[in-house]
């Protein structure tokens, strides 16, 4: 589980109690749609501010009034978060080897005349931390783009951000296409979105299958999980045999592909009906599907 780092920089002190419990309820559904994909008892929290809850967001409201506001099960998920606080390799607690690489360089903003303490964004890029913060000017995006500085020398580089629900969402699919094999191979946009729209479970055995398979340069046969399809509709093509949907035999995982030229083009998923009268028409379907993304993926190569 990633760092999650409270961003301060984001608060407005001239906000209003209401804008502030709007930015706050924002906050909160992204939390928990981040956390509870990963896991609450994985959660690491970290905030510079010495007493998190009793921080004056604005004057005479303080994070804990803000944490009432919200209902219960937000109000739980936060709180749980809190005592997730992380007591090692946080800013407070540096290696000298990890505060020299903090300390080497400035974080900026392009639009930024003054230089300011942004010490927190570059403990966030250095421990690959994702920022928690109100949707609100620079902060309304998913990833912050921000400008190293250093021996006069400018570097750009980003930060993940969660202000809403939404960035929590975008988030959690990069970090799991992230875990598919990419060397010489290709994914459709199709099968992207096929994968995502998986359960947890069945997801990790056709991202493990898949690192199989890449392992085996997509070569063999069954004994590599490839099987060979036979149809004069598209030629080459072959599936991934992934294993069965929730165990039950007649649901059956696939994945089909194609190599090209050393080159592996992952097309699209499916789940095989094996009842009968269902099969034929059902893998016509997928075929015929497949034949739009490859000639969206390989002819206009």
């Amino acid at each position: 589980m990633r760092l999650l780092i409270f961003n301060h920089h984001s608060i407005d002190e001239d906000s209003t109690i209401h804008e502030v419990n709007e930015f706050f309820l924002e906050l909160s559904h992204g939390i928990k749609k981040y956390i509870l994909q990963n896991g609450v008892k994985n959660s690491r929290f970290f905030t510079e501010l010495d007493n998190f809850i009793k921080y004056e967001i604005i004057t005479g409201y303080k994070i804990i009034d803000a944490i009432k506001s919200l209902s219960r099960d937000l109000k739980s998920i936060i709180f749980d978060l809190i005592t997730m606080k992380c007591n090692n390799d946080c800013l407070n607690n540096l290696s000298e080897e990890d505060e020299e690489k903090v300390t080497d360089y400035d974080v900026i903003f392009a639009d930024e005349a003054a230089e300011k303490d942004y010490m927190i964004l570059a403990f966030s890029l250095e421990k690959e931390g994702v920022l928690l913060s109100f949707n609100r000017d620079r902060w309304t995006n998913n990833s912050i783009e921000v400008l190293k500085y250093s021996n006069n020398v400018t570097t750009k580089a980003y930060i993940d951000n969660i202000a809403t629900q939404e960035h929590a969402t975008t988030l959690i699919n990069q970090e799991i296409l992230v875990k598919l094999p990419n060397k010489d191979i290709t994914y459709s946009d199709s099968f992207n979105k096929w994968l995502l729209t998986q359960a947890s479970i069945h997801r990790e055995k056709i991202i493990e299958k898949i690192i199989f398979v890449s392992s085996k340069n997509f070569d063999g046969g069954r004994e590599n999980l490839i099987e060979h399809i036979t149809t004069d509709k598209i030629h080459n093509l072959k599936e991934i045999i992934i294993g069965t949907a929730g165990g039950m035999s007649w649901a059956n995982i696939r994945v089909f592909f194609k190599s090209i030229n050393d080159k592996h083009y992952i097309y699209h998923g499916f789940i095989k009906q094996n009842e009968k009268n269902q099969v034929q028409t059902y893998e016509e379907e997928v075929i015929e599907t497949v034949k739009i993304i490859e000639s969206e993926m390989i002819n206009g190569l």
